[in-house]
């Protein structure tokens, strides 16, 4: 995916073209044509004054590859106060006023490294069509935390994408929210699973029967540890113990199963899995692996509280 491109004619070319219709106007008409291409001149010149003057409106003019962003944190974005209209054009003018009326949107986090601010990273919320338009930016102190790591992306011709959630509207000011990872496991590492969404980042769930699946995940971590990937949960029935015959969730990683949750982390989750499954397709999550040392390579999914 990427963001879409929009030109628009600078100050400069409209002002070049007035000039020329003036001085074709002087020519045909004498000291009358003079006068009226003089009074287009200073029409055209303060009105690219004005469209000039709101920033936050102007759409972002790079193509670049959008990479999706660990969504296990939370983030407030700072300086919205100043994107207010911004912010109530992708919301729709819509308003929300608590958390379940929160209103989605995706942001993508632009570093500036030739800014006014000391390592600021500007948050840009997408339209419909595609294109950017800012909403805020990060916190200076976060900001000097995900900057390093957006500018390499940046390097490779990629932008950094994670979900953003809305709140406000009417007589209340517009506030925006990120779902955004800690810097430490930003990345994804295994993003064949496409675009599709995953389940809220929210808590870790331990997952039980990974010592006979270590091969898998030796391969998928390639050597590498702690790694950040995302897997899919699917309906199962327990084989063996207590709950022999019950419904639980089996995880899988690039399409091969890697261990299941516990009969009790399944009653808790199973429903919401398959609400996910009905709502986008598949069922699913972040998932963190980190080497235990004698207790092998587990696996430890992020899912909702």
């Amino acid at each position: 995916m990427t963001m879409q491109q929009r030109t628009e004619p600078s100050p400069a070319a409209v002002l070049i073209a007035v000039a020329v219709l003036a001085l074709v106007l002087t020519v045909a008409f004498g000291p009358l044509g003079f006068v009226i291409g003089l009074a287009l001149f200073a029409l055209m010149f303060v009105g690219t004054k004005n469209r000039a003057a709101p920033e936050q409106i102007v759409p972002m003019r790079t193509r670049t590859r959008i990479r999706r962003l660990s969504t296990a944190g939370r983030v407030a974005i700072i300086g919205e106060s100043n994107y207010q209209d911004a912010i109530a054009e992708v919301a729709r003018h819509a308003a929300a006023h608590t958390a379940e009326e929160a209103i989605q949107a995706t942001a993508v986090l632009v570093p500036e490294s030739a800014n006014r601010h000391d390592q600021a990273v500007r948050v840009d919320l997408l339209r419909g069509d595609g294109s950017a338009i800012t909403a805020g930016y990060l916190r200076g102190d976060q900001a000097a935390d995900y900057q390093p790591l957006l500018l390499e992306l940046a390097e490779r011709g990629e932008v950094g994408s994670c979900p953003a959630r809305i709140m406000g509207g009417g007589h209340r000011y517009y506030g925006v929210h990120l779902h955004l990872g800690d810097p430490r496991l930003l990345l994804l590492d295994h993003e064949a699973l496409g675009t599709a969404p995953t389940m809220p980042a929210e808590q870790q769930v331990p997952v039980v029967g990974e010592e006979a699946h270590q091969h898998v995940l030796h391969r998928v971590v390639n050597g590498r540890t702690p790694v950040h990937v995302i897997a899919e949960l699917r309906d199962c029935r327990i084989a063996t113990g207590t709950h022999v015959g019950e419904h639980t969730l089996e995880v899988l990683l690039e399409g091969e199963l890697i261990g299941q949750l516990s009969y009790a982390m399944g009653l808790r989750y199973c429903e919401m899995a398959q609400e996910w499954r009905t709502r986008t397709g598949r069922a699913l999550c972040e998932t963190v692996i980190t080497n235990e040392g004698t207790r092998g390579l587990q696996a430890k999914l992020l899912l909702p509280k």
